[in-house]
């Protein structure tokens, strides 16, 4: 009997300024995420950003790029100045990196 080899596919990065283990981190990050239709769109888990960087509510609602690296390009544009509470992530890295340094 023949075994069939597992497959593995990368469908989701994630972008932040912040380091893995940094506490704010899941606040600060960024996605890239394939959709079901091989293309793939930048969110931050509740909306999606089109090329300008608006913002949209909706986990769909992202302009979807053929090529990741596009994606990839927009969402590191983008994620020094994701904002939370009115603190942006590059706020919240000098805040948190400063007491590592």
């Amino acid at each position: 009997m023949i075994q069939p080899s597992p497959l593995t596919d990368i469908t989701r990065y994630e972008v932040s300024v912040l380091p893995a283990d940094d506490i704010n981190r899941r606040y600060f990050t960024l996605y890239v995420e394939k959709t079901r239709r091989g293309k793939w769109v930048v969110t931050d888990g509740h909306g999606g950003y089109d090329r300008d960087g608006n913002w949209t509510p909706g986990l769909t609602s992202g302009i979807e790029y053929a090529d990741v690296e596009d994606a990839l390009a927009l969402a590191r544009r983008l994620a020094p100045n994701v904002t939370v509470n009115g603190h942006t992530a590059t706020d919240a890295y000098h805040r948190t990196q400063a007491e590592r340094q």
